[in-house]
């Protein structure tokens, strides 16, 4: 240890600049490794985004002056309800619902970033509903296999599950975005209309931040941060009549029909084996037994998933390379600096070995003298870091420890090198 303190003092310039370069170092490897992590985090997003299958979205198109025959049409309602379920239980497509559609909710101030068009500087975002001062939240309606689909987790609160796809009379559930956290807890409730029919929605649980799901309508991903999910919920009890006087808004009749018809707006990929010929086929025959309207069919561009895909790939792979560059060039580094030490201390290494002291001395002493840097940068690095990036990767510093355990061999072959002719002539 003294002589450690010694060698530190008479080359305490180097020693400092070393200091200075190992904790640069050390802190872009483990921040680099950091955002790599991320970037693989988001390919992984990205892959249950897009399978390499086909999506095809189907729409209903209502012919001018055909909603109002189709709404008030006879057993309607009991048609829409028995398509709705073919369409979930077939085998060779799976059927996924996702609405893009504001919510309306009342009295909802104070919460404008949450509001449709605010990103766009739209300030006024109220207008008058039924009687009601209402806001347009960003909100999807979704299907319970939209969930595992795009593998969407809460960071509290609980996800939706199987009954909350059930329409009961007491709360309609919902998941909301990271960035409700500062304004509401779970089981907040708040009043909007579901459907056009006033109801308590309930808050379940919040999204883990940064949670995306791709738009299948406009083929981007999209942060959920600031949106609102919504289970698109079937309906097993008959529409309640309505009493003489009732506003619409209690109408559940009403309600019921405009759910089933917005189900009609759909996304479907097809089963292995099955071309989409076999299922306009199916559909076509589904809307000969139940009548239901006209409809347009698109394959939806996956082009910008690809792209990004394509991209962060590229970036994970550029990340790696300028972390083993950054690696290789410190343990250089440390090299060359452990080798200019030991020249220096030359006269001191002979002492050495002409007191009886072995190579596995010497290459102690080198190896202390780099241990010794390597401890504090990295010290240095972990406190930079957990004020900058607010964590510290320990495995990639625990790898490189013991990578630079190894910088002091070319020290150590050539101390040997150099001594050991002239230490066996002395020897004689």
């Amino acid at each position: 240890m003294e002589e450690l303190i010694i060698s530190i003092k008479r080359a305490k310039v180097r020693f400092l600049l070393m200091i200075v370069l190992f904790t640069i170092v050390f802190f872009l490897q483990n921040f680099i490794f950091a955002a790599s992590e991320n970037v693989q985090s988001q390919q992984e997003s990205l892959r249950t985004m897009y399978d390499g299958k086909e999506y095809f979205f189907v729409c209903k198109n209502f012919e001018e002056g055909d909603t109002g025959i189709f709404y008030h049409s006879a057993g309607r309602l009991e048609d829409l309800k028995k398509v709705h379920s073919e369409l979930m239980n077939q085998p060779f497509f799976e059927y996924f619902l996702q609405i893009k559609q504001s919510l309306e909710l009342v009295e909802f101030e104070n919460n404008e970033s949450f509001t449709v068009n605010y990103e766009e500087g739209s300030e006024n975002n109220r207008y008058e509903l039924f009687g009601q001062i209402c806001f347009r939240a960003k909100a999807y309606y979704i299907s319970q296999n939209i969930i595992d689909k795009f593998a969407l987790k809460v960071s509290s609160g609980r996800m939706f599950e199987g009954e909350d796809f059930i329409y009961n009379d007491n709360y309609v559930p919902v998941v909301v975005g990271h960035n409700y956290t500062n304004n509401f807890s779970a089981g907040d409730t708040f009043q909007g209309y579901y459907w056009n029919k006033s109801v308590d929605f309930k808050i379940i649980g919040f999204l883990e931040e940064n949670a995306s799901m791709l738009s299948f309508v406009q083929g981007d991903p999209i942060c959920l941060d600031d949106y609102i999910l919504v289970p698109g919920a079937a309906f097993t009890d008959e529409p309640a009549k309505l009493p003489d006087g009732a506003l619409q808004t209690m109408d559940e009749r009403l309600l019921q029909e405009t759910a089933y018809t917005s189900y009609l707006n759909f996304i479907i990929t097809l089963s292995d084996g099955y071309e989409l010929n076999d299922f306009i086929a199916y559909y076509d025959g589904l809307r000969s037994k139940y009548n239901i309207p006209e409809y347009y069919l698109a394959q939806i561009n996956m082009f910008t998933v690809k792209m990004l895909q394509l991209s962060h790939t590229k970036y994970y792979d550029s990340m790696l390379f300028l972390i083993y560059s950054i690696t290789l060039f410190s343990f250089l580094s440390l090299c060359i600096f452990l080798a200019l030490n030991s020249l220096r201390k030359l006269n001191a290494y002979y002492i050495h070995l002409l007191l009886g002291a072995g190579y596995v001395k010497i290459y102690g002493m080198i190896l202390s003298e780099g241990l010794f840097i390597l401890i504090i940068c990295q010290l240095l690095s972990f406190f930079i870091s957990n004020i900058i990036t607010g964590g510290y990767r320990f495995l990639p510093a625990a790898a490189g420890c013991f990578l630079f355990a190894c910088a002091p061999i070319p020290a150590m072959v050539m101390v040997r090198r150099l001594t050991e002719k002239d230490f066996l002539w002395r020897k004689e």
